[in-house]
């Protein structure tokens, strides 16, 4: 293990999620690849992909073809594979991440980009978009993206913080988007700590947004 780590589990999640920026942010997840199963994999300590993947069961058929965006090691795409989903697509930014989630058989396609930008998939080309653990650490850009690729009738599943989703932009390009009759919420779940052990103060909750 990279010696620039934290000696600690919750220094080490701290480190990361407090990057100054995201090309920072990105350097550090890389870092973090081999490590980051151990210190956030358990389903007791990281509930949103458990959240996600339960409401993600509500909205899609198994063989909807669904982009993880954020996907890094593969942890909410096991929990999406467990539940029976059958064609996944990881995307992520951290190439390293994206090599552990590579060995895990979870994956139809997994492919390593920004989604702070346009890219390589095609309009429509989605049935939707699952994401958790991403509200402070994905470009919000990336909204504008999802809504892009999910075809109309599908649907955005992502496990929303409140606090990053106002101040890194998503609410207001979600606002544009849904004014442009693009998105519309159709639910909001209740509130849940989804990190209880290691940052019990960062509430999550499960927003699914539909796509026109």
């Amino acid at each position: 293990m990279t010696t620039e780590l934290p000696d600690t589990r919750a220094g080490r999640i701290d480190w990361v999620i407090r990057a100054p920026d995201n090309a920072e942010m990105r350097r550090r997840y890389d870092i973090w690849a081999q490590a980051y199963d151990a210190d956030v994999g358990s389903a007791d300590d990281y509930l949103a992909p458990m959240q996600t993947a339960k409401a993600a069961k509500g909205v899609f058929d198994p063989d909807a073809r669904i982009m993880d965006a954020g996907a890094g090691t593969g942890l909410l795409g096991k929990t999406l594979k467990q539940e029976g989903f059958r064609n996944l697509v990881a995307v992520d930014y951290a190439a390293e991440m994206l090599e552990i989630a590579r060995g895990k058989d979870l994956y139809s396609e997994i492919h390593t980009c920004d989604l702070s930008a346009p890219t390589e998939f095609g309009t429509n080309s989605f049935d939707g978009v699952v994401s958790c653990g991403t509200t402070s650490q994905m470009p919000s850009a990336s909204l504008r993206e999802f809504a892009r690729i999910v075809r109309p009738g599908g649907a955005i599943v992502f496990a929303v913080v409140p606090e990053p989703w106002q101040d890194c932009g998503y609410a207001d390009i979600y606002s544009d988007l849904h004014q442009a009759g693009q998105l519309s919420l159709q639910s909001r779940g209740a509130p849940f700590q989804m990190m209880p052990t290691t940052e019990p103060e960062f509430m999550c909750e499960i927003w699914v947004m539909d796509v026109h």
